[in-house]
């Protein structure tokens, strides 16, 4: 996570962030039949291979497992493999090959397998990712990572958002977004930080803009969309930080606006598999649109990026 000043008449305070994550794969297919499975031709090993890069991130995690032959069979993890990512970033500068390590961890509390490696995803980069293994198909995957932009509302916008008390219409922000992305959402926050009686840093942030759970992209067609915010869902979110600042001992407010993007790849993806707002969550189980090159396998590998600002109020 890196944090820099961007003043805009010396009072705006903005963060990037990008989340850490870890990506989950399961490969299944589904064949409905009381006999064994006997196919009339002879079957072809395939790959299913599961990856989001995120813009920004500082490392790199690769699902990879067998596409199963069954009607029960759940694919297992595929250890032993060799993954493989090789980029390039802006103007085609170089990025090095890097060799991920076949790996497992607990994530809520179940062993996962994954191939990990720690390197940095540059915002709009080009990424491959292959994996080949003894017995399959080579497979071999592209994606291109949005790049991360920052909200910067206009003077008029900013004294509305210090001080929401009289306004009666719908607050505007223009959202910058990136040319390499397919679609985004939006979320918006007001958020306290300070120190409480004992001097410990305490933050808390109050909804403006969550997310819908079930619809959240909108498509991008643009560098830049607007965003409506509700005056009234502001003005409580607003007034419930203020409260929580005047039970600390030092304060100051925040308007947060976190952007998150995604490339062509992951909204074909989304919209062809069980909706979620959340890639980590994406239903990999039935994978209905992939990219891998030449059908050597399944799967998807994508670009995303969640990007940050966060706007000093007083």
């Amino acid at each position: 996570m890196t944090s820099n000043f961007f003043p805009l008449n010396s009072i705006f305070f903005m963060q990037k962030h990008t989340s850490p994550c870890i990506l989950f794969l399961i490969s299944l297919i589904s064949l409905s039949c009381n006999k064994p499975f006997q196919p009339e031709v002879a079957y072809t090993p395939e790959l299913n291979v599961y990856s989001v890069l995120f813009g920004d991130a500082h490392g790199v995690y690769v699902r990879v497992a067998s596409v199963t032959e069954t009607s029960s069979g759940v694919s297992q993890a595929m250890h032993g493999a060799l993954v493989t990512l090789v980029g390039t970033g802006p103007n085609n500068s170089p990025v090095e090959t890097v060799t991920l390590t076949d790996t497992t961890a607990l994530i809520d509390g179940i062993s996962t397998s994954f191939y990990y490696a720690p390197t940095h995803i540059i915002p709009g980069g080009s990424y491959s990712v292959s994996v080949t293994q003894n017995g399959y198909p080579p497979v071999l995957a592209t994606a291109q990572i949005p790049s991360g932009y920052a909200t910067i509302p206009d003077q008029n916008t900013y004294s509305i958002l210090q001080n929401p008390k009289d306004v009666k219409t719908d607050i505007n922000l223009a959202v910058n977004v990136s040319g390499l992305a397919s679609a985004g959402f939006v979320r918006m926050l007001v958020e306290c930080r300070g120190l409480d009686s004992t001097g410990n840093f305490t933050a808390k942030s109050f909804n403006v803009l969550p997310v819908d759970s079930l619809n959240p992209f909108i498509e991008l067609g643009a560098t830049s969309f607007p965003v409506r915010v509700d005056t009234a869902k502001y003005k409580n979110a607003f007034h419930l930080a203020s409260d929580y600042a005047g039970t600390l001992r030092r304060s100051h407010l925040y308007v947060v606006v976190i952007v998150t993007q995604i490339d062509n790849n992951l909204y074909r993806f989304f919209i062809t598999s069980n909706n979620t707002a959340n890639p980590l969550l994406m239903r990999t189980d039935k994978i209905i649109f992939s990219n891998i090159f030449n059908n050597a396998g399944t799967g998807i590998v994508a670009g995303a990026s969640i990007d940050t600002t966060r706007i000093f109020l007083f």
